[in-house]
């Protein structure tokens, strides 16, 4: 799914990339169904960050596809736009206090449109059984 704005620079990919993703692929959860102890999850950061976005975000090769979301927002973006991607990356924890005067984030789709980011934080999902970060735990807030 794209907004069709334009794209901020990628993340910078690691070198144990193709790692990453087969780790992604072999744990067999994306593209699957919704689940209580994500969902619960969401709706509580969500509420306890009082941002109207949290998700779940998983990053595989082209997209970001979100487990779980606390709100309406589309079931998946481009990783092109993927702030989450970022953490993967760095595999750090990331907080952009705001997005519209950020270098790395201003000219980015979900920024200049819907859902319109101004505030994120995400924390990088790294399973215990895998040194791959996999994705991110974030929570957004809009304008």
């Amino acid at each position: 799914f794209f907004f069709g704005l334009s794209v901020m620079p990628p993340a910078q990919r690691r070198a144990d990339e193709a790692d990453r993703l087969r780790t992604l692929l072999k744990a067999h959860i994306l593209d699957t169904p919704p689940e209580k102890e994500y969902d619960d999850i969401v709706q509580m950061l969500s509420h306890l960050s009082g941002f109207p976005i949290a998700l779940v975000s998983l990053v595989d090769e082209h997209r970001q596809w979100f487990k779980a979301k606390s709100c309406t927002f589309s079931d998946e973006t481009a990783r092109t736009v993927s702030f989450c991607d970022h953490v993967v990356a760095s595999r750090e924890m990331l907080v952009v206090h705001d997005a519209a005067t950020h270098p790395a984030f201003s000219d980015n789709a979900l920024v200049l449109g819907e859902p319109g980011i101004r505030c994120y934080i995400g924390y990088p999902i790294i399973p215990s059984s895998a040194e791959h970060c996999l994705g991110a735990l974030c929570c957004i807030d809009t304008v």
